[in-house]
């Protein structure tokens, strides 16, 4: 479905994204979105969108699914592609709360694992959750300004940030410098189609999706392998995850959508998750607005997995 300007109705009050992204608000709750998350399994320890079982004409069934297995699935997914061997040096950017690093330690023993994040208080919380030890160990960081040595890691992962940073060429070079020769880089990341569609950033669906997330732009597909090649790197893969992330997660949000929109179906949420009391109806009808925006920009973008090395 293609959606025009006309037929989305924005909440009154939905401010336009900014150039300075507020990465704190992303995440805060301040929003409809995040509250009807928190009422499910996302957010304590992952914050990713999740790599579903059921596509297509079945993503719906993923209703019946847990998120939070959905969530790790994804974490396995990207390590999977950053291919970790016994004494690598491992570095997760904006590992949020600190379970992707956690993953990796868990299926990595033998390696050590640094998570990064830009938010102090997501670095106490991943200490709390996980601990630290010299194999896996947690600090405040910017993506864009890393404060490691020149080829200090075998591996970096960036899975589902990148597009809060406001210069990803600056965290591309950064994640260049910090590798050795042969070190591999996976960024995860949401691109537009093409270069076409970028004229969609201003459009008012597309302002509401980067409020709510807090980004200001995407690169393209082909413009992610360009600026990886300008920082030096070798592309060696590139999977487009649309299928499995994006396109099932937002089935879901519309199958809870179609129950929390009816009085019937409120009831059958309110017994499977007394919690979803907490949203009222004007809260569904601005969820409603929220998905159509999210749909426009579906439509116009890919979800990445990028595979970068050095030689």
């Amino acid at each position: 479905m293609t959606l025009s300007e006309s037929t989305i109705t924005l909440p009154m009050d939905a401010p336009a994204a900014t150039a300075a992204q507020d990465v704190h608000a992303a995440y805060d709750g301040s929003n409809v979105l995040f509250r009807l998350l928190r009422l499910t399994t996302w957010g304590p320890g992952l914050m990713n969108l999740g790599y579903f079982r059921f596509r297509g004409p079945f993503a719906t069934f993923n209703l019946l699914t847990d998120l939070e297995r959905a969530q790790r699935k994804l974490v396995l997914k990207s390590l999977g592609l950053l291919r970790i061997e016994p004494d690598h040096d491992v570095l997760d950017v904006a590992c949020g709360r600190g379970k992707s690093s956690f993953i990796a330690h868990c299926l990595h023993p033998e390696s050590r694992i640094v998570g990064v994040d830009l938010l102090s208080r997501n670095i106490e919380v991943a200490k709390l959750l996980f601990g630290c030890s010299p194999e896996l160990s947690y600090r405040p960081g910017d993506a864009m300004s890393l404060d490691f040595d020149d080829g200090s890691f075998d591996r970096v992962q960036c899975l589902e940030a990148a597009f809060h940073f406001p210069d990803r060429s600056r965290f591309l070079r950064e994640a260049f410098r910090v590798l050795r020769p042969g070190g591999r880089l996976v960024v995860v990341d949401f691109a537009w189609s093409t270069d076409a569609e970028r004229e969609h950033r201003d459009h008012p669906a597309t302002r509401l999706v980067r409020d709510i997330w807090q980004w200001d732009d995407m690169y393209s597909v082909d413009e992610y392998v360009e600026e990886a090649r300008s920082a030096g790197f070798e592309v060696s893969e590139q999977r487009d995850w649309s299928h499995r992330v994006t396109r099932p997660f937002q089935a879901v949000f519309r199958g809870v959508l179609s129950l929390g929109t009816r009085r019937w179906g409120r009831r059958l949420l309110d017994r499977a998750n007394p919690m979803f009391r907490n949203l009222t109806p004007a809260d569904w009808s601005e969820l409603v607005a929220i998905a159509d925006a999210h749909e426009f920009v579906q439509n116009r973008s890919r979800y990445m997995a990028y595979v970068f090395t050095k030689a």
